[in-house]
């Protein structure tokens, strides 16, 4: 399927590391925010933005020395827990084997680090149908910036109106729609509709990875 391919997100959309990552941020908060009452909403509102901008929003610690002391505090506990706590979505893998099947070109772009990303896909067995990683180290802005979807669309070598942004969070459609690609809501997302609604509508809601073939078969029709 040549000249279309596809940018996922991770956390949130090819793993379930949601209760892995509100663990994560609990444990963070209770530590650098005392007396202060996050709700689990209150933390998925920063899913999919960078963890720096993510804490210090949160805690209203915006200095660098304090972000620098959340991050690695937060990083140490993430990391230690990351192999017991992730989970695979249901369909995920299956859809991602028939999309690689069909040869559709796969790139996940993240706000987290490349290597942390690996190691998720490697937990779930799922690094084989992924063609690139761009995390955030290779980028100088994150999403809901264009830039992280504009190198991933490199990394496929496909033009943006081929190329659909699969995500859960509205700051991944947010940069996919910037960079002029087709924006896909996984359905099993975190965050609530009137969120969702309130920064981007996506061109597809879909309800598993599976639904993604037709709709890549419809934009490349002599396959």
């Amino acid at each position: 399927m040549s000249t279309c391919g596809i940018l996922f997100d991770f956390d949130g959309t090819l793993a379930n590391t949601t209760p892995l990552i509100l663990a994560t941020f609990h444990k963070t908060l209770g530590r650098f925010a005392p007396g202060k009452t996050f709700s689990d909403q209150d933390i998925i509102s920063t899913f999919g933005l960078p963890l720096r901008q993510g804490l210090a929003d949160l805690t209203g610690h915006h200095e660098p020395a304090a972000i620098d002391e959340m991050t690695a505090y937060y990083r140490h506990y993430n990391f230690a827990w990351h192999d017991d706590m992730i989970r695979p979505f249901p369909g995920v893998k299956e859809g991602l084997s028939a999309l690689h099947d069909a040869h559709v070109p796969m790139v996940i772009v993240t706000s987290k680090f490349r290597a942390s990303c690996l190691r998720g896909l490697k937990c779930l067995g799922l690094d084989g149908f992924i063609d690139g990683i761009i995390g955030c180290q290779e980028c100088t802005a994150h999403k809901p910036d264009p830039q992280p979807m504009e190198k991933g669309l490199e990394l496929l070598g496909a033009p943006a109106d081929r190329v659909l942004c699969v995500g859960d969070s509205p700051y991944d459609l947010m940069s996919g729609k910037a960079a002029g690609c087709q924006t896909v809501k996984v359905a099993w997302t975190s965050f609530t509709p009137e969120f969702f609604a309130r920064y981007v509508e996506p061109d597809y809601t879909i309800d598993t990875l599976g639904d993604l073939l037709p709709i890549m078969n419809q934009m490349n029709p002599k396959r």
